[in-house]
């Protein structure tokens, strides 16, 4: 992993859950982690999808960050927040012995 690469910031957020004033369980983002990262969009990868009769674009997005204590229990319900768009984590992949992480993630154009 080449370090010098590492030059987009992105946030890693996760899903808790809050009581609102009424009492109720409410999913919330928190912020686990703000990371530089490497950020690769995988040409060719993009897609599109029909949900509710609407019509998605799909992306496919890798990010490789450094490891840390802060980030070595990433899991597939966390997700990414880079340039104003979020990104469904669907794998954590170790690169090397906690050398880093590679997440992949989706993007869709909602």
């Amino acid at each position: 992993m080449k370090i010098g690469k590492l030059d987009r910031r992105i946030t890693i957020q996760r899903a808790t859950l809050t009581v609102n004033d009424y009492g109720e369980r409410a999913e919330t983002w928190t912020t686990l982690a703000t990371v530089w990262a490497e950020v690769n969009f995988r040409p060719g990868s993009g897609s599109e999808t029909i949900e509710s009769d609407q019509v998605f674009a799909v992306q496919r997005v890798r990010f490789v960050i450094r490891y840390s204590s802060t980030v070595s229990d990433l899991k597939p319900s966390d997700r990414v927040s880079y340039n104003g768009q979020l990104y469904q984590i669907e794998a954590v992949q170790e690169i090397g012995r906690e050398e880093g992480l590679r997440l992949v993630t989706t993007s869709t154009g909602e």
